[in-house]
């Protein structure tokens, strides 16, 4: 009899454990783990390093995935509504987009450790006054890498007339048609929000003439063709060239006399999350000066913080960019969008296609 008893409680607990799990899901049977984080972030911005060493001290598993493009992000982000991601690495204008469309969660900025060290550069600007939704983390600076050997006699000229304007030599350009029109277009026109037709055909018509100098266009590669002595002239940015230079001491970075651009990476954590305690627990690890100079070493971004400083292995040059006067601040530009999407693809084809 008692076997019998046995056997029809375990029999009973099974189809009310099934019946559960099938009829009401949002009872959470197997309710997520609270000691987790799901981290969707750029495959070169947080260093696993120093997400195993927060792992290892506070117990919280952090996972991440990763994404390759901000289109890629913000198409997730918005299919899901952030559900399954506790903290997103967005560059600035796909902050200003996801906050328009309700995606992100509202900082609480009495829970930052941190925040009365950050760059007062980096904040409040126009994708996120205030820094309502997203924290500046790393930073890079568009510009021109060279070799100093081939401009051994000094006579290089800080300006974009350096890859605009034909030189004797090949350049490599960004492999990027948002950046590359944003560059063209500065150049040709200084800072605009828009691009009118007549506009966008000068642009092209610059990008078609160039071509015949260009060795290639590539995004991680272009410090290739600098070590490699096979151009003495990219576009890039300084992350790259930071990381090139350790190894190949011969090449150098500046940025051109009219000003550039600025990209940076922030930090935002989606509506749809619910572990706000330990992604603020990570937050406040992550800019912790020893956290920050080891990213800087590995990725060569500029760090958002000025606490860190100190303890980073510094080229002269990175630092004097860090430290930009505010007045010279002035000249660095945010990205912008400045054509549709189709417009953006047409011209690129066009570019692509056109004969050396």
């Amino acid at each position: 009899m008692l076997k019998i008893f046995i056997r029809s409680a375990i029999i009973l607990f099974w189809v009310v454990l099934i019946c559960g799990i099938i009829y009401f899901p949002s009872l959470e049977l197997f309710p997520k783990r609270s000691d987790s984080l799901n981290i969707f972030t750029w495959g070169d911005t947080l260093d696993p390093a120093v997400i195993a060493k927060f792992e290892k001290e506070t117990g919280i598993k952090v996972q991440l995935t990763y994404f390759s493009s901000n289109e890629e992000l913000m198409t997730k982000i918005k299919a899901t509504g952030g559900e399954g991601y506790d903290l997103i690495v967005p560059s600035d204008y796909a902050v200003d987009l996801m906050v328009r469309d309700g995606l992100l969660k509202e900082l609480d900025h009495t829970k930052l450790d941190f925040y009365q060290h950050l760059n007062p550069q980096l904040l409040n600007h126009s994708f996120d006054p205030g820094n309502r939704y997203s924290l500046p983390f790393a930073w890079e600076l568009f510009g021109l890498g060279y070799d100093m050997e081939y401009f051994a006699d000094g006579t290089i000229d800080a300006s974009w007339d350096l890859i605009f304007k034909p030189q004797g030599y090949e350049i490599v350009m960004i492999n990027d048609p948002i950046q590359t029109v944003l560059i063209a277009a500065y150049y040709l026109y200084g800072p605009v929000d828009t691009l009118s037709q007549e506009q966008l055909l000068g642009v092209q018509d610059l990008l078609i003439r160039q071509k015949k100098w260009v060795e290639a266009y590539a995004d991680a590669r272009g410090n290739y063709f600098l070590a490699t002595k096979n151009c003495p002239v990219v576009l890039a940015t300084s992350s790259y060239m930071w990381r090139t230079k350790k190894k190949f001491p011969f090449i150098s970075f500046l940025l051109p006399r009219e000003g550039t651009f600025i990209s940076v990476e922030n930090l935002a954590i989606p509506q749809a999350s619910q572990k706000e305690e330990a992604v603020y627990q990570l937050l406040n690890y992550l800019y912790k000066p020893a956290s920050i100079s080891e990213h800087y070493e590995t990725y060569g971004f500029f760090p958002a913080t000025l606490d860190a400083l100190d303890q980073m292995d510094l080229d002269p040059v990175a630092r004097g960019m860090i430290l930009t006067p505010p007045e010279d601040f002035k000249r660095i530009h945010f990205t912008k969008v400045l054509t549709s999407q189709q417009e953006l693809r047409d011209l690129w084809i066009e570019v692509k296609s056109a004969p050396n």
